[in-house]
């Protein structure tokens, strides 16, 4: 890893309210994303836009990747407010993570890719739109039919801004309605930074103790897939109990995992209650009732 310094730029995912609620406004969250990067000079590795807060990895000093995001933040809120879907913006505030060794981007370049799919069960790694991770190793994922932005018309290009027409690359690629993430993510560099696909791939697929740490580190929700969360108990109970079969065990030991897989995991009570056949209103007792 060579060059400027390398940053995980991600906003909070507990507090702020919702953001993307169509699929034009995710349309515009990623054109806001790439217009951010082509004013400011970062360079995208890869990014994920959610309902509520986004993850991108980038390359660029500090001050860009401020600057960077204060643009997203300010066409982000002009667009929300410009057609009376008020929001607040007071708590959509980036944390600037460094990165700093080989091990550690790969981890976190596969946790951001994988995001938008644990957050949302439509979508697997491999197709959830509203990022970059979809085009990691999937060469078939490039398309061929879109318009270069130098081609638009100034109509076109203000529809697509919705504001006054930035100078963006004549190369970007726009279709369906927004900019392409294959036309300002270096995904090529991305993915010279495994070994292989294969490593990759494993990488993504598994490891849901790093992908723990490292959403304690940028103080971001824990998603895991039942998959990940059942192996992450049953190794959790053949420590603290000596049995990793966890149905077996009695409910006060139920109940010391559930808190486990709460405070460490972030399981969702429905997860809480498959993976240790615990009663809802045991659940509910111990982390309140879902709203």
């Amino acid at each position: 890893m060579n060059g400027s310094p390398f940053w995980h730029i991600c906003t909070d995912g507990q507090s702020m309210e919702i953001i993307c609620e169509t699929a034009e406004d995710y349309k515009f969250a990623v054109t806001v994303i790439a217009i951010a990067a082509a004013l400011t000079g970062v360079k995208i590795l890869t990014f994920q836009v959610m309902s509520n807060h986004i993850h991108v990895i980038v390359e660029g000093l500090e001050t860009m990747c401020r600057d960077f995001f204060s643009e997203v933040k300010r066409r982000l809120r002009r667009y929300r407010n410009s057609d009376g879907r008020f929001a607040s913006f007071e708590k959509f505030e980036a944390s600037y993570i460094p990165i700093e060794n080989l091990r550690t981007m790969r981890y976190e370049l596969a946790y951001t890719n994988r995001n938008g799919y644990l957050s949302n069960p439509a979508f697997t790694p491999f197709s959830y739109p509203w990022g970059g991770g979809y085009l990691y190793f999937n060469p078939q994922a490039y398309t061929t039919d879109a318009r270069p932005w130098g081609d638009l018309t100034r109509d076109e290009k203000l529809k697509l801004c919705r504001s006054r027409v930035p100078d963006l690359p004549d190369g970007y690629m726009i279709k369906d309605g927004l900019i392409l993430p294959q036309s300002f993510c270096a995904i090529r560099y991305g993915e010279s930074l495994f070994r292989d696909a294969h490593q990759y791939y494993s990488i993504v697929s598994k490891n849901y103790e790093a992908y723990s740490e490292i959403a304690k580190r940028l103080g971001d929700s824990v998603f895991l897939t039942d998959d990940e969360m059942f192996a992450a108990l049953s190794l959790l109970a053949k420590k603290k109990y000596g049995d990793g079969r966890v149905t077996l065990l009695p409910n006060n030991s139920k109940i010391e995992l559930a808190k486990a897989l709460r405070s460490d995991y972030n399981a969702s009570q429905g997860q809480i209650q498959r993976m240790l056949r615990l009663d809802r209103g045991i659940v509910s007792e111990l982390f309140g009732r879902q709203t």
